[in-house]
């Protein structure tokens, strides 16, 4: 029974650096999720085609789910539930976007890649979580 406990508490321990990863990206995450919907940021001037993709995304009703998602994604990572399965659906996030700044605004790639990065490295922190996909 102590041996099964203690096994328990190991697998539900994270480091100092993947918590502080966690809550970084779980920031991240609520504050652009929300800003989908509230626009308190200022949107960084955008060129002709990035302004079409946009104003395509928006009218097709794309941002706001992806907004939806963002948001929730960092509730759920900020209070520690359902982390690969967020992640999942944050890498695909992050993997669009590294796309989307790689072909339509180099200048903008920098934040995707940090992003992606931390969702990387999450990934890698919960590696046993999806070793039985791997099976």
């Amino acid at each position: 029974m102590a041996t099964q406990t203690v096994t328990s508490a190991q697998s539900n321990s994270e480091t100092k650096v993947t918590m502080v990863v966690r809550y970084l990206l779980a920031f991240m995450m609520i504050v652009f999720g929300a800003n989908k919907f509230l626009q308190f940021l200022p949107m960084p001037p955008a060129n002709d085609q990035v302004a079409q993709v946009f104003g395509s995304l928006m009218l097709m009703g794309v941002l706001p789910i992806v907004g939806i998602l963002e948001a929730v994604g960092g509730i759920l990572l900020a209070i520690r539930k359902a982390v690969p399965a967020t992640l999942v659906v944050l890498g695909a996030i992050g993997f669009n976007a590294v796309l989307f700044h790689a072909t339509l605004d180099p200048a903008g790639i920098g934040g995707a890649v940090f992003f992606l990065g931390m969702v990387v490295y999450l990934a890698y922190a919960y590696r046993e979580k999806f070793a039985p996909l791997f099976k």
